[in-house]
């Protein structure tokens, strides 16, 4: 339960610190003064959305803190110990700042937390229902959340589970849809992959077979003037004219040569020399015969290989640019390919998946569906039973089960009837139930799901809002009881409901040089008479209506 709540520069609060009874505590205050700002705080601390707008003109950040007695609630202490905070002690504060830079930091015990944990705290400890809560009434599709309130914890991981299936469904079928919207470029793909395949494949390629190949064209083309130079260079070295070839020419050196050596020895080493030349001669003009001898002058030949080679260079401006480029595509291909026909497969796997996954969802459902109609029941008559204590003593609630399509909800909408008056149908709430109605149905929800939820502190801002006579004193009972078991917070314009309360805090506006805030003031029992006569008749009340709101304040 909330203990204390401080308020730094939020709206009109300067400086604000308020301490609350663990029972019934009522905020009460001329319109304007500033009730509604603490109801806003406290939204805000338990981790409500921040706006800059918050932020007191002038200062440049809010600052709410919280210090909440934590009983010994199990789904709390779940929560707690999940977050890493250890039950050491059962105090726990909650902090938040709000800056006009945007920088929002949320604080358990001092520690910083994510906004998305803070908050899921905040709504394990206080129920906040707001100004206009009961209009949610109004909305049938929030009827079903309602209702499953009611649930317990079992319900809620039922409900979640429902939840998981369906959206893993919704994945899967997707997926399927996806699958199937492309299968016609599927199979485009599949085709255009084999014709690049089949081409490499039929091309045969050889590494470096590009290279042999320009070498070989250009022989071709050019071996007319290959052979004809080939031929005199073979005339030339090895000709059989005596006496013109170089082998014949420097055979007849040789000899004048030996000749000389028997006359002077010292040119014995210059033929020396010399010999090998002729044998490099011999050697060099016979591998130029034999290469002239294999030179294919097919102009069949030719064309072919120009043919492969210019396939082949096409083949590298597609999957190239080198002829190893082109068979690293080839592979890369093969793998796509493999991938696009297990795709096929895929698509019969999805099939089942996709009717394996509905199924499992649609047992859930009927599962939770049925839990609901139970719970339904139940809630029937606690509701009824809590009107007829709100001076609804005729009153008829049910719930309508509407059957809807597939959804993470589950497979239905519930919507809430009554019927205030006897001999009247049961219509929908949101069609027939006045604004008191509302307020009272949904005290009467409020009442009945704290028992189920355990959370500790209730918080009504106008409940009695469209309420008068009996029904008014009927509230004030209702939230007087409520607050035995769990701490009520209550923003009231009704005397009746302030005059029960344990606590009663006072707002009221003051204007020090030339600023506006907002105070909150403790009233003691003579005080307390006072702002019950003004809640009564207004400013200046006369004799009598003080003695009225005596009396109502001690009949308490």
């Amino acid at each position: 339960m909330l203990e204390h709540l401080f308020v730094k520069n939020f709206a009109l609060v300067e400086d604000l610190t308020i301490d609350f009874s663990d029972n019934f505590n009522v905020l009460t205050g001329e319109t304007g003064a500033g009730k509604s700002i603490i109801i806003d705080a406290l939204a805000l601390l338990l981790g409500g959305r921040a706006q800059t707008e918050f932020i007191r003109s002038g200062t440049e950040k809010a600052v709410l803190e919280g210090t909440f007695f934590i009983p010994n609630s199990p789904f709390v202490w779940e929560l707690l110990h999940e977050m890493g905070i250890e039950d050491e002690d059962s105090t726990l504060v909650l902090s938040r700042e709000i800056s006009l830079n945007g920088r929002n930091v949320c604080r358990l015990n001092g520690r910083v937390f994510t906004l998305g944990q803070y908050q899921q705290l905040g709504l394990a400890l206080v129920d906040l229902h707001g100004q206009h809560a009961h209009q949610t009434l109004l909305q049938g599709d929030k009827h079903l959340d309602l209702l499953d309130k009611f649930g317990g914890l079992a319900h809620q991981q039922l409900k979640q589970e429902v939840k998981e299936k369906y959206e893993r469904y919704l994945v899967i079928k997707k997926e399927l849809e996806e699958l199937r919207a492309s299968e016609k470029e599927r199979l485009q793909k599949i085709d255009y992959l084999n014709f690049q395949s089949e081409e490499i494949k039929q091309a045969k390629i050889k590494l470096g077979e590009l290279e042999e190949l320009t070498k070989e064209v250009q022989i071709l083309v050019h071996a007319e003037k290959i052979s004809e130079n080939l031929y005199l260079a073979y005339q030339q070295l090895f000709g059989e004219e005596k006496g013109v070839a170089a082998y014949d020419l420097l055979s007849k050196a040789l000899d004048n040569l030996h000749e000389l050596k028997e006359l002077d020895s010292s040119l014995k080493n210059l033929a020396a020399q010399l010999e090998p030349a002729l044998y490099l001669i011999e050697e060099t003009a016979l591998q130029i015969r034999e290469y002239r001898e294999e030179i294919d002058y097919s102009p069949t030949r030719l064309e072919q290989s120009e043919n492969r080679l210019h396939f082949l260079k096409d083949l590298c401006k597609k999957y190239g640019p080198s002829i190893e480029d082109v068979l690293l595509h080839a592979q890369k291909v093969e793998t796509e390919l493999q991938k696009w026909h297990s795709s096929s497969e895929r698509l019969e796997q999805l099939q089942g998946e996709v009717k394996k996954y509905l199924e499992e969802y649609e047992t859930t459902a009927k599962t939770l569906s049925q839990k609901r109609k139970k719970l339904a029941e139940t809630l029937e008559i606690k509701v009824i039973a809590q009107l007829v204590e709100l001076a609804m003593p005729d009153i008829r609630f049910a719930i309508k089960f509407l059957s809807s399509e597939p959804s993470a909800q589950g497979l239905e909408q519930v919507e809430f009837l009554i019927s205030p008056n006897p001999g009247e149908p049961l219509l929908p709430v949101a069609k027939i139930a006045s604004g008191g109605e509302l307020s009272r149905i949904m005290l009467a929800l409020k009442t009945i799901m704290a028992e189920t939820d355990g959370i500790g502190t209730l918080v009504f801002d106008e409940i009695d809002a469209g309420i008068g006579g009996k029904a008014v004193q009927k509230v004030a009972e209702k939230l007087e009881r409520i607050s035995k078991s769990q701490q009520v917070i209550c923003v009231t314009h009704s005397p009746l409901v302030a005059a029960i309360a344990d606590r009663h805090l006072l707002l009221e506006k003051k204007v020090e040089k030339g600023r506006t805030r907002t105070i909150i003031q403790l009233l003691d029992e003579e005080e307390r008479v006072e702002e019950l006569a003004r809640m009564l008749g207004g400013e200046n009340p006369s004799a009598d209506l003080k003695k009225h709101a005596s009396k109502i304040l001690k009949r308490k």
